[in-house]
């Protein structure tokens, strides 16, 4: 496999380092960009029958709705160009909802709606509330009760393995998604906290929405950097430094693997626990794709 490297001056001070979750399942997904403040859900309850609704079958003669979570009353907002919702009225504490972007909740609308209608699935549901993890879908996928969540990234690593932890107790297998960077088309990319530490618990991969049920596998690859060599004067004396490459701590090489359906190629499985450096994986319970290690073959 090619090394993809990027050219960095040597300094001749400086060689050593470089500065500078098998009955359910459980989908996330971590989005990358965030609406500041924004507390807002596709789903809340209607106040005249106290069930279920969604932002884009609701209406406004159907107030007064409420939040599934902490149960204020919310407001429906429609519109053309952003999705239709429900937002809490200030001052808000609820945490439901808090963070997602427009991206963010049209990826999962779209998954929500691909299950709905896909011959496998049934009692698909919006945002159900489990207690201590609210999945944004739960659904029973070929006869396993599904969770899916579709996260955010301002979740702390913390709150990312309470979550993991409260679904394995629940017997829900988890898979972690992300929203796809034009940035996964180049030779290096700089991953965040969350992607390292979803590629750690996936043994070596990252999960990737990219349309309906389709997601796309992500390996990131060692990324090397090469060491301009350099030669100066110190003291009468020529000296030298550089001319090598050495590993980078910020730089990973994305490596695709084939395109995969929620529904068609995941398996269950269970994961021990794991720590390596500063990354901690807890027992859990997985949803991973049946792809062979395809960055080993390239």
């Amino acid at each position: 496999m090619a090394i993809f490297t990027t050219v960095i001056p040597a300094i001749h001070w400086f060689q050593a380092s470089y500065l500078s979750p098998l009955n359910r399942i459980a989908i996330v997904i971590h989005g990358n960009t965030l609406v500041t403040g924004s507390k807002i859900m596709l789903c809340a309850i209607k106040g005249t029958d106290n069930k279920k609704i969604i932002a884009k079958d609701a209406s406004k003669q159907d107030v007064p709705f409420y939040c599934p979570k902490c149960s204020k009353e919310v407001c429906l907002r429609k519109g053309r160009i952003r999705i239709h919702h429900f937002a809490h009225k200030p001052p808000v504490t609820c945490g439901h909802g808090i963070g997602e972007s427009e991206a963010h909740r049209q990826c999962k609308t779209e998954i929500y709606k691909s299950l709905l209608k896909h011959p496998k699935v049934q009692d698909c549901e919006l945002e159900k509330n489990l207690g201590s993890v609210i999945p944004d879908i739960f659904a029973v996928i070929d006869g396993t009760p599904v969770a899916l969540e579709v996260q955010i990234s301002s979740l702390t690593i913390d709150e990312v393995i309470r979550r993991t932890e409260d679904y394995s107790k629940k017997k829900i297998y988890l898979l972690w998604l992300g929203l796809r960077n034009k940035e996964f088309n180049e030779e290096k990319y700089s991953p965040k906290a969350w992607e390292k530490w979803l590629h750690a618990m996936y043994y070596g991969r990252v999960y990737y929405w990219v349309t309906g049920l389709k997601l796309q596998p992500i390996h990131f690859s060692d990324y090397h950097l090469y060491v301009k060599e350099s030669t100066w004067y110190e003291d009468g004396e020529e000296r030298s430094a550089g001319g090598y490459y050495k590993y980078s701590k910020r730089y990973k090489t994305p490596i695709k693997g084939k395109l995969v359906n929620i529904t068609e190629h995941f398996q269950a499985m269970y994961r021990q626990i794991w720590k390596g450096g500063n990354i901690f994986i807890p027992e859990c319970k997985l949803y991973i794709d049946r792809q062979n290690t395809w960055w080993k073959s390239e």
